[in-house]
């Protein structure tokens, strides 16, 4: 059985490359545990849930105003009176006419039909169908 002494004499470029990554490993093994994110917290027992939202049904109607700004549309309807439907950016604007549509072909005095959810007491457009006159 061969000594570390032998070992050592006959591979000398192992040994100090071995001695180099072991002195490697000892500074930068810490500074690298160090450097690392901390742990992200424990959840808490108790979590915010946003309510779900519920189907509200369709509305017809006249458009009486529309807030370009808040994207609020302003419907009389003929069932529930007075109603401002919020828009979402998701909210698709559709008609007879060929292309695109946007809350900006929606105008005062438009017949439409709106497909609406509602989310934390306020009304949502899911949908608005201009309906031609």
């Amino acid at each position: 059985m061969r000594n570390a002494e032998d070992y050592r004499m006959r591979y000398p470029s192992v040994t100090r490359s071995l001695a180099a990554v072991i002195v490697l490993a000892v500074f930068f093994v810490p500074a690298a545990v160090q450097a690392a994110p901390p742990p992200a917290p424990a959840p808490s027992g108790t979590v915010a849930v946003e309510p779900a939202a519920q189907s509200g049904g369709v509305l017809f109607g006249r458009v009486a105003n529309v807030n370009y700004q808040s994207g609020v549309v302003t419907v009389d309807s003929t069932t529930h009176g007075r109603v401002d439907v919020s828009t979402m950016p998701t909210t698709s604007v559709q008609s007879d006419d060929p292309g695109y549509h946007t809350l900006s072909d929606v105008s005062r005095g438009s017949k439409v039909q709106i497909f609406i959810s509602r989310t934390a007491g306020k009304i949502v457009a899911q949908i608005i169908r201009l309906i031609k006159r």
